[in-house]
């Protein structure tokens, strides 16, 4: 089966963004608002199946579905009663181009990702759950802060935001500045050479799936200059300043520890030491060990609000 059918998302004027829906918007109890990585593409997470806990089956194995399979199914959605909503971030896929490098900051796509929450969300009864997986968790963790700089300013906000999911949380603070100069470098070879450069995640090494093509390179050409200048600009806020947004919110941070330089082990022990010492942060050293990530996502938005 095919993937769900695209629908695009106007959350400001000229700007849209592509999605795929997954389970009842209508009556479930929670949203689920969900970003890709740099470069990556809804299509190349579906290829990772990393974390896919929109699906029934697939926890980072192999074993979910492929090429042919049942790869439309909502039944993860459906059994955490949630709508979940994937997007292509700005500069990607099939979403609007970029018209200059701060339109794809990762201050301005966690911007993008709570405006499209709430043109998504059903109404202020539904739990709205943040995450994504490198940038998609750094726009989560923007769009948080948005949330309570706008809550400080007018003593209130359109929203609580019930949950965030973290995954593979990337550089940040002091690494970020190392991990600039990468980003500027495979920018300064251009996109032809970034296609050819692209390698299997770290993740995969030993294992079964060390000689998989790359993932589908979601970017889009005509947007990569800026998308690639934009990430090697980008940061987080101050700690002080996460820490703040995030000390009421439930998190669930799934890292690993594998030789991964883009995504590592000290992004998550930043988060469990200093940004927010109340998440479950939990880091895998093998594929194995991630196995049951999508599980756990589906376990952690189900049991949001719970006895309430």
């Amino acid at each position: 089966a095919s993937p769900p059918m695209a629908t695009f998302v106007e959350i400001r004027d000229g700007v849209r963004l592509e999605t795929r829906r997954y389970g009842d918007p209508t009556r479930s109890r929670a949203l689920v608002v969900w970003g890709h990585g740099l470069c990556n593409s809804m299509a190349g997470e579906d290829e990772d199946m990393l974390w896919n806990f929109w699906h029934a089956r697939g926890d980072g194995n192999g074993t979910g579905p492929g090429p042919g399979d049942d790869d439309d199914d909502d039944d993860g959605a459906v059994a955490m009663d949630a709508h979940v909503v994937r997007y292509s971030a700005r500069g990607h896929g099939e979403s609007s181009p970029s018209t200059t490098p701060a339109d794809c900051a990762w201050d301005t796509l966690g911007g993008d990702m709570l405006a499209l929450a709430r043109e998504c969300r059903r109404d202020a009864s539904q739990r709205l759950v943040l995450g994504g997986a490198s940038m998609g968790a750094a726009s989560a963790i923007h769009a948080a802060v948005r949330v309570a700089r706008e809550r400080e300013r007018a003593g209130s906000s359109p929203e609580t935001i019930a949950g965030l999911v973290l995954v593979i949380v990337p550089t940040f603070h002091e690494t970020r500045r190392r991990r600039r100069s990468q980003i500027l470098a495979a920018a300064e070879r251009g996109f032809g050479a970034f296609l050819k450069s692209k390698k299997p995640r770290p993740i995969f090494a030993g294992t079964d799936r060390e000689d998989e093509p790359p993932r589908l390179v979601g970017v889009r050409e005509d947007s990569f200059e800026h998308v690639m200048a934009a990430s090697a600009d980008s940061d987080l806020p101050p700690s002080d300043v996460i820490a703040n947004a995030l000390r009421d919110v439930p998190i669930l941070a799934l890292c690993w520890d594998c030789g991964d330089k883009t995504h590592p082990p000290s992004s998550a022990a930043a988060i469990e030491t200093r940004l927010a010492p109340h998440a479950d942060v939990r880091v895998a050293k093998t594929l194995e060990e991630t196995r049951g990530w999508s599980e756990a996502v589906r376990a952690f938005v189900s049991g949001l609000g719970a006895g309430e």
